[in-house]
């Protein structure tokens, strides 16, 4: 999802508010200064409260970031099931799908930062681990979905689903990552054009073994 790009007047809130109120400002923050924005003292100032409401809610800004991590990438995949909803057969779901990931919503060069930002914490936060796997494994668990369902309606050998998923969206993020470093590479129909492609590979049977 767009990163909000505007500030908030401080008032009083509700906790969960408040906490939505923070991941939101946090990742302006990494969207504006990448790991700069990591600091406690610059978010609080993004959201206009103070320093020790972060302590509050979080514990730690690692716990922070781990949150808007999750919320970000589980935002992201329910932007995308929704385009998939409006859709008929299988066949046109996954191909909803597909067109959803270069749709702007999510080709937004804005959050290039912030995802960087994310993958490097994996490794090094248990917290930031938690969350990719939250978010990754539902956005996986759609993909995978679509693909079986796009299996049973076609009659398609596709005998390891799981895969295909790994291997779609592998390809995805590298096309998403390679746009967001230089647009002038190709454009989202170009990407789009890609990705049907490997649909097609798959309806010739290429994950049947």
């Amino acid at each position: 999802m767009p990163v909000e790009t505007d500030g908030r007047k401080f008032r009083r809130a509700e906790p969960d508010e408040r906490r939505d109120l923070l991941i939101r400002a946090a990742l302006r923050c990494l969207a504006a200064d990448g790991y700069a924005g990591m600091s406690v003292r610059r978010i609080a100032k993004e959201a206009n409260v103070s320093i020790g409401l972060v302590g509050h809610h979080f514990g730690s800004v690692e716990q922070l970031i781990a949150e808007a991590y999750q919320t970000l990438a589980l935002e992201l995949t329910t932007s995308l099931r929704a385009e998939v909803e409006r859709a008929g057969t299988p066949g046109e779901r996954l191909d909803a799908f597909l067109a959803g990931s270069f749709s702007p919503l999510v080709l937004d060069q804005t959050l290039l930062g912030v995802w960087v930002v994310f993958w490097s914490l994996i490794s090094h936060s248990p917290a930031v681990q938690q969350a990719h796997q939250t978010g990754y494994g539902t956005y996986l668990q759609l993909i995978e979905q679509l693909l079986r369902e796009l299996a049973a309606a076609e009659n398609l050998p596709l005998s390891q689903p799981r895969q295909a998923a790994i291997g779609l969206s592998a390809m995805l993020d590298g096309l998403w990552l390679e746009w967001c470093l230089n647009p002038s590479n190709f454009s989202a129909d170009d990407g789009l054009a890609i990705c049907r492609r490997w649909v097609r590979g798959l309806r010739a049977g290429v994950y049947g073994d």
